[in-house]
């Protein structure tokens, strides 16, 4: 698994060095074959989430707990269940575009985890619950954590909802109340 993000996130540096010098003006990177934002969610975006909504009432309710402008993050913080975070708008993916999810983090602290699930909209009964993407890990020092959405959802995702679908992204730091997470960026997009 760690090499998996590790090789995805040297794959991170490389698109962001791409998609600096190529621009989305008829680059190699823009437009026709190259990798699209679809979603964009800088440290402010994030600050704005709300609480992890489970079928748990209170069960994962992390919060906001600071943003430093300076650095350009925000600091995620556990519920008093040990786990939780926040959560964003629905939004619609194409699986059939096979998106990716990077995630920059500025830090999370030893001794403590974080992670990524997806909601999908309408969940089935095993879904409430948010389906992993990016398991509990401590990656951190300002690295992109990335993960194939199509592959990370599997077969199974596509056949319930098909491969134009909306979905909710959870993260959360995890391993006490006393867990946080500092994101300073989650980009979503599309590599065909």
């Amino acid at each position: 698994m760690k090499k998996k993000l590790l090789a995805l996130g040297v794959a991170a540096v490389m698109l962001a060095g791409c998609l600096t010098a190529c621009g989305n003006d008829g680059g190699s990177a823009g437009g026709q074959g190259g990798w699209t934002p679809i979603q964009e969610f800088t440290y402010k975006d994030i600050a704005t989430w709300g609480s992890m909504q489970t079928p748990s009432e209170g069960s994962g309710a992390g919060s906001v707990a600071a943003t430093n402008d300076a650095d350009g993050y925000v600091t995620i913080q556990a519920a008093a269940d040990g786990w939780g975070g926040v959560e964003s708008g629905y939004f619609e993916i194409d699986l059939s575009k096979e998106p990716v999810i990077l995630a920059k983090i500025f830090e999370n602290p030893d001794g403590y985890n974080w992670g990524m699930k997806v909601v999908p909209e309408n969940p089935i009964a095993d879904h409430e619950w948010g389906l992993y993407v990016i398991n509990d890990n401590n990656l951190k020092w300002n690295k992109y954590a990335g993960v194939d959405l199509k592959e990370a959802l599997g077969d199974d995702f596509v056949g319930i909802y098909g491969e134009q679908c909306k979905i909710k992204l959870w993260i959360y730091p995890a391993g006490g109340p006393e867990g946080t997470v500092s994101v300073s960026e989650i980009v979503v997009l599309n590599t065909k």
